[in-house]
């Protein structure tokens, strides 16, 4: 015997669920891509980035509605311990030049000196915007595209969000104005053949609200490896701080900013070769500071004040400008370094009694000498107290002695001393 069931009530449609991916399973921003993952092997990049979109991107411009361009975006997780946690938007944008409104020819290929290299077909764009994307520009640009599979020339919105008429042509305008844009984050264009050009970096100061300039060339730098790159030129146009500071990073390292990434000096404007790039490095880093610290029975200028200052800081001695900028970018970054909170009663190499032992010593000599001399110089300061701690001990204490404060309320200053130069305590 065979039992059946029969229902004439037709069945439910399924009912479609959006699966939507936390941020705990977006890919850290920090780490991707890793090169150490590729898995393509000695592929090209025209098929290495290929096989990057299908793993990692989504399409959002598909090629119904603009032959020529196809768009795909990454989303990435940012975590920062000073900041929320956020996402950062990597948009890829493949472009047909057969099909494109700009020129097959590239300007770019040109200044550099790759003219003779043959036109490629496609040329892909790497984006990461300065800002989000305005939600009257994304509400009116998905209503268009859906309008667009509906085979509808141009469309009209009487809701609130958006009461102007968008036609594909302002849209396919607008994409166009993106790949112009020089207020990215990053912008990177590079030809099929594995031959690309840097366009646009801004960090903090040029906009940026999460990343600096550093962990986005990072980024970028970790993109070219995994996508087998072959070559990127970049035009240093940067104004930041004038030319004197553009100079300080080659005078103390040797190379420019981008050289920290294998940059090397490829053309110079106004006939400028590598040689002559070179040679003047060589000459700024060498120059000695002896003939500026002479000033003979003359009083001494501020220049000469501010070198011996910095030399009465240095535990080595400052021969050369290169050993001066060297020092000078070391206290900066010692400067922004954030305090470490201790978690147990150990600091460094001394406990905090010992530390606190000492400058209570320190501070007893600068109220003895309160009524009498005023400010003490650092050199005294250190040699009335040189009984109590190790060398090493006292100078930690010094650096740390100013903004102390005293059992009788008062805080210890510290000054540079215009004439000796020496930091004077009080």
């Amino acid at each position: 015997m065979v039992f059946g069931f029969n229902d004439e009530r037709p069945l439910k449609r399924a009912k479609k669920r959006r699966l939507s991916r936390t941020a705990e399973d977006l890919p850290d921003f920090f780490a991707f891509p890793n090169p150490a993952d590729q898995t393509t092997g000695s592929q090209p990049f025209r098929d290495n980035v290929k096989s990057f979109l299908s793993c990692h991107a989504r399409l959002t411009l598909p090629p119904s509605v603009f032959p020529s361009l196809l768009a795909w975006r990454v989303t990435l997780r940012l975590e920062d311990p000073d900041l929320s946690p956020s996402v950062v938007i990597l948009d890829v944008v493949e472009e047909d030049v057969t099909g494109s409104r700009r020129s097959v020819y590239c300007d770019h290929c040109r200044v550099v000196g790759w003219s003779g290299h043959p036109v490629c077909r496609k040329r892909y764009h790497f984006i990461i915007r300065g800002g989000s994307e305005n939600a009257r520009e994304k509400a009116c640009s998905s209503m268009l595209l859906q309008q667009q599979e509906e085979y509808k020339p141009y469309t009209h919105f009487s809701e609130s969000r958006c009461k102007t008429a968008i036609t594909t042509d302002d849209v396919e305008d607008w994409l166009y104005l993106q790949l112009e844009d020089n207020t990215h984050l990053l912008h990177a264009v590079v030809h099929s053949n594995g031959f690309g050009h840097l366009l646009t970096l801004n960090g903090r100061q040029g906009g940026s609200k999460l990343l600096s300039g550093r962990q986005v060339m990072d980024f970028w730098d970790r993109l070219c490896q995994t996508l087998a790159v072959r070559k990127v030129s970049v035009m240093d146009v940067s104004k930041k701080y004038g030319m004197e500071y553009r100079l300080l990073h080659s005078i103390t390292k040797g190379h420019s900013w981008y050289g920290e990434w294998g940059y090397d000096f490829g053309a110079g404007s106004y006939a400028l070769t590598q040689e002559a790039y070179r040679q003047a490095i060589d000459t700024l880093s060498s120059f000695y500071l002896s003939p500026v610290l002479f000033s003979g029975r003359g009083p001494r200028t501020r220049l000469q004040s501010v070198i011996a200052f910095y030399q009465s800081l240095s535990v080595d001695e400052l021969v050369t400008i290169k050993d001066l900028f060297l020092f000078l970018l070391n206290l900066i970054r010692e400067t922004r370094k954030k305090p470490e909170c201790a978690t147990s009663d150990v600091l460094c190499l001394w406990t905090i009694d010992e530390v606190e032992r000492v400058q209570q010593a320190m501070i007893k000599v600068l109220t003895a000498a309160a009524g009498k001399a005023g400010w003490v110089s650092r050199r005294a300061l250190k040699g009335s107290v040189w009984r109590a701690a190790s060398v090493e001990l006292l100078d930690y204490c010094l650096k740390h002695l100013p903004g102390k404060l005293a059992i009788n309320g008062m805080v210890v200053r510290a000054r540079c001393n215009p004439y000796s130069s020496d930091v004077e305590y009080r």
